[in-house]
Parts: structure tokens; C-alpha cells; sequence
């Protein structure tokens, strides 16, 4: 069914619920509803489209017949410099191919080339994640059993005696409505919009680390995210990657027109984004707090080479790339850190399973390309399976004691608030680029955490004029929490690893930061407390 009237919504039943529309919780949708459960999926927006996964190049990393499952694992720890869940990590290993499998199995054009796949967009003008996101809404929305309710907000999980059954929000009219269900499943996302530059959905930020935060999970990592170097930084333009592969012509300039990589080192874009992508970012803000501005210049590309080269998402630009090079800069791309789960994607709250990027451990302290697409496949799969097989053993009970955030009953608040709701985002992602960005100190990081001590009343202050701002609204409080949770996780690690680097602990140190940050939420104090797990990867650091 494509959608759900609002007398379909109140006091609302089913075995499974998906939070979240985007790769992950369609494929658990799918999946949930094969092994035979009643499905509902809710999405603040639209199905598909609305979200990260439209906006990638649909590569996936995985073992193919040129690169076995071991170098796979292998790779993805020492990329994440070994503080990734090893067990994890095999779990993606082994289950990858089956997710290859099941795509093509869909009617997708995958081609296999060493270590990843490449999904085959329908047109060369088409970005192969719209390809993906397109046909599988599509798929999920001619399932019988499957309900898909746009425009619901889920402001808080549901629980009885520390289970989790089913959401409390509000729907498209701004009414609230609770949804139960024997299984829920989290696939909200990660929270790259709540930094000022980032290449995501602007609506991605942080509303599953909140959920997770105030229904009582431990957040894992949250220091590490991965800025991606090369992102558009034109007025006019949006704000999106530009994905390898370059043609070898193909140079970042600064405003004074030198070659950059050549000056430190690098032979050519390809080299730079593949092998030393942190690094990369790490340059390219540096040279831009010295010079002003860096610039991907393709004026040296030869016609032919240019026509024939697979540029993927530039072609989108509505810019002359031959006669003007583009400014770029990095941007918040990725989060490495989330909730955790076991095996079967169940996390800590039983009756809660989780998918996609609001899950830690694949990544460590830095994800490898093609990675994000490939665990959103695999453990959306995992999650949807599993959750419909625990759905099967138990139901909800006739009245859930809703675990209600603090802040709901949202149109009903009064107050006079002299900021706008516009005003205090951009306020947030200033102090997470400035305070909790590329590169970190102390300094930096308890000025962020003392600017934002005062938000919270600013946001609460604010009454909402319709169901927008209502949702701009809750997102605000979750930008919040997730950027006091960077902030709070980064002042604590004391060394540099991976995408996390801090200017005064510049060297990885294994001896004493080899583990993982974990994040308890306090709701009625509205603290977080911090502490250290070992981590126990068999894997060594070269």
C-alpha cells in the first residue's frame, strides 16, 4: 500500500515497525514482511528518495572473486585502525555477497570489480543511489503487508518493563499518535547535517542517536566522523561529493592556483582519496584557513578523456567544469559511531533492532569506501528477518507505558522565544564545524560544550507554527544531543586515529586509546556520562 489515511493511523497495531525509509529500512521492511510479518514503515518524509542512500554512487565493498573474504575483514579493521568490532566486521564479510545476490535478484545491474561492486545506474544522467532508492521504493510499496506512513515523526520508543514496543510522534496533521509493535527496527540514519558543512539530507540530524540516547542504549564512538575532502562549495550549487574515480589530469588548486597534492606529496586525486582520504580532509582545511579557498580544476582534461570518463555525479552540476574550476572543501560525510548490536541486529533493548548507519562497529575510526551502502544491505536483511521471528514469539501489551520524550506534546507548549528555529541550526552546526570539526583541541572543544549549554531552553521556548516547524523543532533537540555527545566523546580521547584528529594529542596510541568510547544518557539529569571498553580486535596496527 503507498500510504496510510489518518483514520488508518490512531491506536495503530503490527508485528513489526520500521523507523526510517531510506536503504536499510526498506530492505527490513522487505525482509521483515518475506518471513511472513505485518510491516509498517514510518518516515518523517518521503520513501527513498528523501535520504542519504539516494545521494551515493552505489559502490559496495564486499569479497569477490579477486579479493577473499580475509582481506576484506583485514582491510576494513586496518582502515578503522583497529578498534572496529571484529565480530562484526566478519558478520558484514560473510554475509556481503548474499546482499549482492539479493539486489540482483531485484532486476539491479551490479558489476563485480576487485573489492567492490558498482551498481549500474538506469541513465548516465541519473545518480546510480536514485537508481536504487527509486526502484526499491517501488518494490516495498506493492508488498501486501506492508503499510507505509509519510510524514510521521517519532519523537520517543515505546517500552514496558525494558522492552521496546512500537513509537510514540506524530503524524503528518501533527496529531499524536502511538504505533505498536512486536518488533521495532531503528534505520534512521547517522547526523552529518548537524554540522554547517556537510554533503547530506538536511534533515539528517542525529533523530536515532536521540531516540537510542533517551530510551536508555549506550552510544559507542561518537568522536569519529568521517569528513569526506572533496565536496562542491559554490553559493549556487549544492553541497555534494565528487566521487573517485578522477582522471589523472584532474588537480586541487589553491586560490593562488598551485597544485596542492604535488606540494605534499601526492601523484594524483585518485592516490590522495583512496589511500589517505582523513589526511586528505585534514590538508585540504588547513589550506583553506591559510589561502581562502580550494578548487578541483579539470581544465587539463583532455576532450576525448572527458567525454568518456564515467564523472557519476558532476555531470549534475549546472557549471561549466572545463572553463572554471569548482570550489570544494570537506564536509561531515559519515558517522562511525551508534548503537550496538549482536549477530542477529538485536541491540541492548530487547524488542529493538537497529540497521544502517545508526549502528556502531563495521567502521572503527575510519570507514572504507563502499562500506556505508554495504552494511545498510546486510543488516537491513539481518534485522528485518529477525525482528519478524521475534514478532512471532511475542506481542505487546494492551497499554505500553511510553518511555514519552520530555518534550512532546509539542503544539501545546507556550513561550515566547527570541530566536528562530533557523537561527538556533545554524547555531548548532557553527559550533560543531568550529568546536567539533576536522581538527580538535580542548580549547576548542570545551568552548563548543559551554555554547551549548544554553540551547536547550532556546529550543524549548520556541512554539511551532505548524507541522515544519514541529519537526524542525524536534530535530533541534536531537542536533542537540548529538553534538554534545561528539563533543563530550572527543574531549575524552586524548591521541589522533583515523577520521579523529586532535591538534594536541597529534600521534595514535595504541597503549593507552586502543578502546571505545561508550555514552550513557542520563534523561532526568540531562548529563552524559563517559567511559572506556578495552577493545579486544586480534588485528595489529601497522
Amino acid at each position: 500500500m503507498a500510504g496510510v489515511s489518518k483514520e488508518d493511523i490512531p491506536d495503530m497495531r503490527s508485528k513489526v515497525i520500521v523507523i526510517g525509509a531510506g536503504l536499510a529500512g526498506i530492505i527490513a521492511a522487505y525482509h521483515a514482511c518475506r518471513a511472513g510479518a505485518e510491516v509498517v514503515i514510518v518516515d518523517r518524509g518521503s520513501v527513498g528518495l528523501g535520504t542519504n542512500s539516494a545521494m551515493s554512487n552505489g559502490v559496495f565493498a564486499g569479497q569477490t572473486s579477486s579479493y577473499d573474504k580475509e582481506a576484506y575483514i583485514k582491510d576494513t579493521i586496518q582502515i578503522g585502525r583497529c578498534i572496529n568490532s571484529e565480530s562484526y566486521v566478519r558478520l558484514v564479510a560473510q554475509e556481503a555477497k548474499n546482499g549482492i545476490t539479493f539486489l540482483r535478484s531485484l532486476g539491479f545491474d551490479i558489476i563485480e570489480m576487485h573489492a567492490i561492486y558498482s551498481l549500474q545506474s538506469q541513465s548516465p544522467d541519473v545518480i546510480p543511489g536514485v537508481t536504487l532508492m527509486q526502484r526499491l521504493a517501488r518494490i516495498v510499496g506493492e508488498l501486501n503487508g506492508v503499510k507505509i506512513v509519510k510524514g510521521f515523526y517519532v519523537t520517543s520508543l515505546l517500552k514496558h518493563e525494558n522492552r521496546v514496543y512500537g513509537v510514540s510522534g506524530f503524524d503528518a496533521l501533527g496529531a499524536e499518535v502511538e504505533i505498536y509493535a512486536s518488533s521495532t527496527v531503528l534505520a534512521t540514519g547517522g547526523a552529518g547535517a548537524v554540522y554547517l558543512r556537510n554533503d547530506n539530507q538536511k534533515t539528517t540530524m542525529g533523530q536515532g542517536y536521540r531516540l537510542a540516547a533517551e530510551a536508555g542504549l549506550i552510544l559507542k564512538d561518537m568522536e569519529f566522523v568521517q569528513f569526506y575532502p572533496i565536496v562542491v562549495d559554490e553559493s549556487n550549487l549544492a553541497s555534494m561529493a565528487l566521487f573517485p574515480p578522477y582522471p589523472d589530469e584532474a588537480r586541487l588548486i589553491n586560490a593562488n592556483g598551485e597544485d596542492i597534492l604535488k606540494k605534499h606529496g601526492f601523484d594524483n586525486v585518485n592516490q590522495a582519496i583512496l589511500q589517505k582520504r582523513d589526511k586528505l580532509a585534514i590538508l585540504l582545511f588547513e589550506e583553506i584557513s591559510s589561502s581562502g579557498r580550494v578548487y578541483m580544476d579539470y581544465r587539463r582534461v583532455p576532450d576525448t578523456l572527458w567525454r568518456k570518463h564515467p564523472m557519476g555525479i558532476i555531470s549534475k552540476l549546472k557549471k561549466n567544469l572545463r572553463a572554471m574550476p569548482v570550489a570544494v572543501s570537506p564536509a561531515a560525510h559519515f558517522f562511525m559511531g551508534g548503537a550496538e548490536i549482536d549477530d542477529r541486529c538485536r541491540t541492548l533493548l530487547p524488542g529493538l533492532f537497529a540497521c544502517g548507519e545508526v549502528v556502531w562497529g563495521l567502521h572503527g575510526a575510519n570507514r572504507r569506501g563502499g562500506n556505508a551502502l554495504t552494511e545498510c544491505v546486510v543488516t537491513g536483511m539481518i534485522a528485518g528477518r529477525n525482528a519478524a521471528i521475534d514478532a512471532d514469539i511475542v506481542s505487546p501489551p494492551k497499554v505500553v507505558n511510553g518511555n514519552h520524550s520530555k518534550y512532546m506534546n509539542i503544539l501545546k507548549q507556550r513561550g515566547r522565544g527570541t530566536e528562530t528555529l533557523s537561527g538556533i541550526r545554524r547555531n548548532i552546526r557553527e559550533i560543531a564545524w568550529n568546536n567539533a570539526g576536522i581538527v580538535r583541541s580542548q580549547e576548542r572543544l570545551k568552548k563548543g560544550l559551554k555554547r551549548i549549554e544554553s540551547i536547550d531552553n532556546q529550543i524549548a521556548e520556541i512554539v511551532p507554527k505548524n507541522v515544519s516547524e514541529m519537526k524542525l523543532k524536534e530535530d533541534l533537540f536531537s542536533a542537540l544531543l548529538t553534538t554534545r555527545a561528539i563533543l563530550v566523546a572527543s574531549l575524552g580521547r586524548k591521541e589522533s586515529r583515523g577520521s579523529f584528529f586532535r591538534e594536541d594529542f597529534k600521534k595514535e596510541d595504541d597503549i593507552e586509546w586502543r578502546k571505545n568510547s561508550a555514552l550513557s544518557y542520563d534523561n532526568e539529569a540531562d548529563t552524559f556520562e563517559l567511559t572506556y571498553i578495552l577493545n579486544q580486535t586480534q588485528h595489529k596496527t601497522r
